[in-house]
């Protein structure tokens, strides 16, 4: 199989952007998968959606001082023919033919597909901003949902998990939480009571002992006034500006992959659409400056 027959050019690519894959650094892909939503749907339609919204952003970065338009970054388009959760294997599949030296930058689609990339580049810590855990066993009598993928890639992977922002949690999820070593959680509440330049070196002292990095962003990370048209939206969520104060501190050389998921676009006029796109941005910009 080749890269070619998984996934489908978009006219509209990510910033404008036309750099050939073998020359980039950074690879944008679609995953819209949208087939175990539990509350809204619409999230298969979040690639172009974000795409649309890139288009109209100045591409410089104040905080990373970079532009964008420098930064070598090839959109491959969707992956196509993902109609259910057995159709992970397709976004792994396209991972894996990336090749050496390009990062993926996957745009979900439903949270489940951050499984598919885990099996793929099997990070040693994977860093997640939810205001979910994803941790259940099972939800609605599923196995695999975007509730569950978290317990899944535990289960299969080997991986130290932190966990940024939740606020949206069932008892099974905080007693799961509390008895495995390997996940640490760091609350919405937690952020707006404490200290969160503290939060910001905890996480890059996490960072610093891994060899590995994964980096998820779930927009119902934000609180809703911000990002309203999310598939999940929960109350008492994090501002974008303080999302990116804690992405900025994971982003360094040793991230090997991110994903930004969960925006259901047709539920507000494009402005979740356009904060998921200034996040990607920024998160190009600041990988990008970690290595110069």
């Amino acid at each position: 199989m080749t890269l070619e027959r998984l996934l489908r050019p978009v006219l509209q690519p990510f910033l404008d952007t036309t750099t050939p894959l073998e020359e980039a650094s950074y690879a944008i892909l679609g995953a819209p998968l949208d087939a175990t939503t539990s509350h809204r749907s619409g999230s298969r339609f979040a690639p172009d959606a974000i795409r649309r919204a890139s288009l109209n952003l100045e591409s410089y970065s104040l905080r990373s001082g970079l532009d964008a338009e420098d930064v070598a970054i090839a959109d491959l388009g969707n992956i196509i023919g993902l109609e259910s959760v057995d159709d992970l294997n397709k976004i792994e599949e396209a991972l894996r033919l990336l090749g050496a030296g390009k990062i993926p930058v996957m745009m979900g689609g439903e949270h489940t597909v951050t499984l598919a990339s885990l099996r793929a580049l099997e990070p040693d810590l994977v860093v997640s901003f939810d205001a979910h855990m994803d941790l259940r066993d099972t939800l609605f009598g599923e196995k695999m949902t975007h509730g569950t993928f978290m317990r899944r890639a535990m289960e299969e992977l080997d991986f130290d998990l932190v966990l940024v922002g939740c606020r949206a949690v069932s008892r099974e999820e905080m007693e799961f939480a509390r008895s495995e070593s390997r996940v640490n959680v760091v609350s919405s509440r937690d952020l707006s009571r404490g200290d969160p330049e503290a939060w910001t070196r905890a996480l890059m002292d996490w960072m610093t002992v891994a060899s590995s990095v994964y980096v998820t962003i779930d927009m119902d990370v934000v609180d809703p006034a911000s990002a309203p048209a999310v598939g999940n939206p929960s109350p008492e969520g994090i501002s974008v500006s303080m999302l990116l104060d804690l992405i900025q501190a994971c982003m360094g050389a040793k991230v090997g992959g991110l994903d930004l998921t969960e925006v259901s676009p047709h539920y507000d006029s494009g402005l979740t659409a356009t904060q998921a796109a200034y996040i990607l941005l920024e998160c190009v910009c600041f990988l990008e400056r970690s290595v110069l």
